[in-house]
């Protein structure tokens, strides 16, 4: 019900994000699904294992039908690329399309996709939603109630039911969302000058050089709490994110605190030299030094 009144429509909960992302597939089952080159590694395997599976097969926008799946993410991981979804949800529905969107590093408090016209939005709320790196969970936002039923009802034949726990700890991250996203929004916006003015390849949308900037300031209230860094080889990037003080090395998202990992290690499929940023609500300076000393080492190794 929460989650279903911040992104207007209604919500169905699930055990993780992945679970949900299953759901969609379940649900819609589509023959044919679009995916953007930049996308969660997690979501790409369990699509195109149901591609090996010869449950669907993966094509181009252009190249879906009635019935078929569109999905997006805006902003994309780990590239921060921005999708315009009022485009694609008119080009889908004229073609009978279903559209998904992954908000999960925009949030509700950043962009409601349902308002552009796509039928169901995405959330693991393993990450900004619950905030505190302590719960597992996700969920999917449909605007037609009958969507959301049938969600509901796969839902239980499935066994996708979240904890109560973890649901519990997601409430509890809602209560506190807006400001800790304004925080690292904020701080995010001054890290990636930064680093744009030390001359680091940096994707974040606030930035003027990133290729959906404008798409960007057009669609979000603020350009989110992630960025990432392109570093000149693999082993640059691994000492980097290895001489990091206050950043955690690790592989989640959207908590207060502030986290780091070389992409790689967790996709392979990525740029060596990526390392993707997750910015908490510390202090902004902290964190700038803190990067500005690991920055260095790698150069002096």
């Amino acid at each position: 019900m929460v989650m279903g009144s911040l992104e207007g429509g209604t919500a169905v909960c699930y055990a993780s994000g992945m679970a949900a992302a299953a759901a969609v597939l379940d649900v819609v089952r589509p023959r044919r699904v679009s995916l953007p080159d930049d996308v969660y590694h997690g979501v790409r395997q369990l699509f195109e294992s149901r591609a090996e599976a010869g449950v669907l097969s993966m094509c181009q926008p252009e190249d879906l039908r009635q019935g078929d799946l569109w999905w997006v993410e805006s902003p994309s991981n780990p590239k921060c690329l921005l999708t315009d979804l009022s485009d694609v949800a008119k080009r889908a529905k004229a073609g009978g399309v279903v559209t998904v969107c992954d908000s999960t590093f925009a949030t509700p408090v950043l962009t409601q996709p349902l308002d552009h016209g796509i039928d169901i939005v995405m959330h693991s709320t393993t990450k900004s939603i619950a905030g505190h790196s302590d719960a597992l969970g996700g969920v999917l936002v449909a605007r037609p109630a009958r969507l959301a039923d049938d969600l509901r009802a796969m839902r239980t034949l499935t066994g996708a039911v979240p904890g109560s726990l973890d649901v519990w700890l997601a409430l509890r991250g809602v209560r506190t969302l807006k400001l800790r996203v304004i925080q690292a929004c904020e701080s995010a916006l001054s890290i990636a000058r930064w680093f744009d003015s030390r001359g680091v390849h940096t994707w974040y949308p606030g930035l003027s050089t990133h290729p959906g900037h404008e798409v960007a300031a057009g669609q979000m209230s603020a350009f989110g709490s992630m960025l990432s860094i392109d570093l000149e080889s693999a082993s640059v990037a691994g000492r980097f994110v290895a001489d990091l003080g206050v950043f955690e090395n690790a592989t989640s998202l959207g908590g207060v605190e502030s986290l780091a990992e070389h992409r790689i290690v967790s996709d392979p499929t990525t740029d060596p030299g990526l390392v993707r940023l997750s910015i908490g609500i510390e202090d902004v300076e902290d964190l700038i030094a803190d990067l500005d000393q690991a920055l260095e080492h790698p150069h002096e190794s």
